[in-house]
């Protein structure tokens, strides 16, 4: 029942953002405030896409996309959009040529088809599946791939220390809902893009060695959100359906696939 209700309440319809009337107008709305602030030049629509613009920032050309940021307003009406806005146009405006402080590396899962685009030196490791160990530099407003010559001097394994080292810092902020009965719902209080992230410490592992004791089915359909499971069918009809209904939400979406720890490797498991 506790999956049932929290399926309910996810599957509620989601309202257009009415200050913006549809993506295009949201996508113009943000090109006039990044004029009026002076934070970008050369800005243009992308006629093919009412989502994508191009802008100069700091001297660098680049596209943006707003597709997640107005998908995050209609699934969260209730939020200030004015804050959600700020936060977004600080992250593409963010001068990414500072130096990265070794306390901001962090390391978060993506899946490969995200990382894939990045180009061969950005920072990353595979994981299991199409699951992949993403570095990232954890700005204030943002989060920024690590790449090789970011960090000058530091080793692949140098760079893992660090941002796990960093990761076990946030422990004390996890919080864990078992509203969903056979599931657990695990975010960071605080800094939920590190939430999918516990899955790489086994420090984690252990503290719900109890509600876990062997293997467990994995939903990750959100960057911001980490979903375990019992690893029995009764339990995979219930994550699929989780799964199905977050995806239609169109905000932060990470993966539509079911995974699962087993033997303390992650695997993809068929649907």
């Amino acid at each position: 029942m506790g999956l049932l209700s929290f399926l309910a309440s996810c599957s509620k319809p989601v309202q257009a953002a009415a200050r913006f009337g549809n993506i295009a107008v949201f996508r113009q709305h943000i090109m006039t405030l990044l004029r009026e602030r002076h934070l970008a030049q050369n800005l243009a629509v992308d006629p093919a896409d009412p989502a994508r613009f191009k802008m100069t920032v700091h001297g660098e050309d680049s596209t943006v996309d707003v597709t997640n940021v107005f998908g995050y307003i209609k699934a969260y009406p209730e939020e200030d959009a004015s804050e959600t806005i700020d936060r977004f146009i600080a992250s593409i405006t963010y001068d990414h040529n500072q130096p990265v402080d070794e306390k901001d590396v962090v390391a978060v899962v993506r899946t490969r088809n995200y990382v894939d685009g990045m180009g061969e030196e950005v920072l990353r490791e595979p994981l299991g599946a199409d699951l992949v160990i993403l570095y990232m530099a954890d700005r204030p407003d943002a989060m920024e791939p690590l790449f090789r010559k970011t960090l000058p001097g530091k080793s692949l394994a140098d760079v893992r220390r660090l941002a796990l080292d960093n990761l076990r810092k946030w422990l004390p902020k996890v919080v864990s809902d078992g509203e969903l009965g056979n599931g657990v719902l695990y975010y960071v209080d605080g800094n939920t893009m590190l939430s999918t992230s516990l899955l790489l410490l086994e420090d984690f592992w252990r503290s719900v060695a109890a509600r876990f004791p062997v293997d467990v089915l994995i939903a990750l359909p959100r960057k911001d959100q980490l979903f375990l499971f019992d690893d029995t069918p009764a339990a995979k009809a219930g994550v699929r359906r989780l799964i199905d209904v977050t995806m239609q939400e169109n905000a932060n979406l990470l993966s539509p696939h079911i995974y699962a720890r087993r033997g303390g490797n992650i695997v993809a498991v068929s649907s």
